[in-house]
């Protein structure tokens, strides 16, 4: 349970402001993480003009200024005013050193790294020492340390590097030249979307990262760095995954122990390391998907017209985003109907909502796939399909090899294999694939970046007790009586990660090829073993068993070893771009 502080006499104005500065963050974490992503912007932009920073500088000073403002209204007391002046003044001079340091130097990322989860942890200590580390000002912690990583690798991560059916700039077909088609012409594609690879997608995240760079261009950047600047979008998604997954966490229950434990996962799991640097859809799908999850976990209690129409929104807008995102109905229609005839004598009041919901979802969820299928007959289903001949085709494999096979040599290399980078044979099992992308994608491994070896193991093998943990809690949490999880939540939440699980599945077999046995597939059926493994470790540790004591207790420490393994393999592969 978060526990509330109050100030004495012995209280330091120091601590005063820190813990206002917490309560504050922790009010408004959406607010606060796009402020820090734009703050961020002065780190990413590489070797550019000191006046072609001072605008978006100035800008984002400027919205330093009124959230003291804003800050004041809120706090009209002594200790407000103070308070709002050393933001107002703090955000100035930190934003202008970051301008200055963006003019001089090419790199941050260690600095970031390293200072940052140093500040962090110093934080840590003196709130332990002072007996003030509440469960909040943990969390927020945990935030911070897992915002830092993010950040730090989109800083040494180019936006060329690691990434999925991106490509090059200036190329015109992947990701990047739908980003610049749209930036060019300002209009959707006027051509039958399959002529041009991965145009097939809908475009949202696409319009969103053209709007973006115009904005940069506009404010006096380069257009090169305007495009690099799209990881900032993918930044502020990756770390809206993180808070709205600690939100799923808390409405479902969990507190102290299994909330810290939850939220370590997420913050300290790589594959949102790597998604914030990714320009892509994925991360936008993921954040809208998750955002789908907790709304109907609030329309359950509230049964309001306005959590249904987030509902809509996050789901429409996520098919906007990529199609995939339609997982989330039928688990959601499935709590629709429970609600419905739980109260049949309010009937009304329920279709009307159903009726919002369609009105709203529909029209955003399938103008896209609508718009091609009256345009150029394109399917509504249609996904584009590597040939059979392709490098990584992995469809001679019997099929009961892909899915049993655990052999001790797929696990000598934690990278996914690919034989055209030498290994001996295309990874093939979807689930040995899942655990390889969700570390270190299909990239990180490759020879640029041999520094990581041995910390490798650590993060690998970790993230594999984790795993195995995790989906164990999830059958037990689900299984178990009495639970503080209704039984509809509970089918809902079964049926979520089921049909995920299913379709990352189908997806392997139906295009049998490396690079579909992807973590991106199924991101969320991590959050869904985050919080499983929360409530484990919540019930152990507050057991008389001995034994359940101490599993809980190793669980805590594997999340810990977890957390300080991908530390050290991302401050490795930071560390490789700096010696190579």
């Amino acid at each position: 349970m978060i526990q509330k502080i109050t100030r004495t006499h012995a209280d330091s104005t120091g601590y005063y402001i820190i813990n206002g500065l917490f309560r504050t963050i922790y009010s408004h974490p959406f607010i606060t993480a796009g402020w820090l992503c734009l703050c961020c912007l002065c780190l990413s932009t590489g070797a550019v003009s000191f006046f072609g920073l001072f605008i978006p500088v100035l800008g984002i000073s400027a919205f330093g200024i009124l959230a003291a403002v804003f800050y004041y209204l809120c706090h009209r007391d002594d200790q407000g005013i103070r308070f709002s002046i050393i933001i107002a003044v703090a955000t100035v001079l930190v934003n202008f050193l970051f301008c200055y340091w963006s003019y001089i130097k090419n790199t941050y990322s260690l600095p970031v790294m390293n200072g940052g989860l140093a500040v962090t942890a110093g934080i840590f200590l003196c709130l332990t020492a002072q007996n003030k580390l509440t469960t909040r000002n943990f969390i927020l912690l945990l935030f911070a340390a897992g915002f830092i990583m993010r950040l730090s690798y989109i800083i040494y991560m180019p936006a060329s590097l690691i990434q999925h059916d991106v490509y090059y700039i200036g190329e015109g077909s992947g990701h990047s030249g739908y980003i610049e088609y749209l930036y060019h012409n300002g209009h959707l594609p006027d051509f039958d979307i399959r002529t041009v690879d991965q145009f097939y997608h809908p475009p949202l995240h696409h319009i969103i990262a053209a709007l973006w760079m115009r904005l940069q261009v506009f404010a006096g950047l380069s257009y090169e760095n305007a495009y690099e600047n799209i990881q900032i979008l993918t930044l502020f998604y990756s770390t809206a995954c993180m808070i709205i997954s600690y939100k799923i966490f808390r409405r479902l229950g969990l507190g102290e122990s299994g909330l810290i434990a939850a939220t370590a996962v997420i913050a300290f799991c790589p594959v949102f390391y790597i998604m914030s640097g990714s320009i892509n859809n994925d991360i936008l799908s993921i954040a809208f998907t998750l955002g789908a999850f907790y709304n109907t976990l609030c329309w359950f209690k509230s049964r309001s017209i306005g959590r249904i129409l987030c509902i809509a929104l996050c789901i429409g807008l996520g098919m906007l985003t990529k199609l995939s995102v339609w997982m989330a109905a039928p688990p959601i229609a499935f709590v629709f109907i429970y609600a419905f005839f739980s109260e049949l004598k309010s009937f009304k009041k329920y279709i009307a909502q159903f009726a919002a919901f369609l009105g709203v979802c529909v029209p955003i969820g399938l103008f896209w796939s609508v718009r091609n299928y009256i345009r150029w007959s394109v399917p509504f289903t249609y996904v584009q399909k590597l040939s059979e001949d392709s490098y990584q085709y992995v469809g001679n494999v019997p099929i009961m090899n892909r899915l049993f096979d655990f052999s001790a040599y797929q696990f000598h290399n934690t990278a996914p294999q690919f034989e055209m980078l030498g290994d001996n044979y295309n990874e093939f099992n979807p689930l040995v694939g899942f655990f390889k992308t969700s570390m270190f994608d299909e990239g990180i491994k490759l020879r640029r970046f041999v520094m990581i070896e041995g910390f490798d193991k650590i993060l690998f093998w970790s993230s594999v007790i984790l795993g195995i943990a995790g989906f164990a809690a999830m059958i037990y949490m689900l299984a178990k009586k009495g639970s503080v999880i209704s039984l509809p939540i509970k089918i809902f939440i079964g049926s979520f990660y089921g049909i995920i699980l299913v379709m990352y599945y189908y997806f392997c077999i139906e295009f049998p090829h490396v690079c579909t046995q992807n973590v991106r597939y199924g991101v969320p059926l991590i959050v869904i073993g985050a919080l499983s493994l929360g409530f484990l470790i919540q019930e152990f540790l507050k057991s008389n068993s001995a034994v359940k004591k101490i599993t809980g207790g190793v669980l805590c420490s594997v999340i810990g070893v977890f957390a300080l393994g991908g530390y050290l393999v991302y401050n490795a592969v930071a560390s490789s771009f700096i010696v190579f």
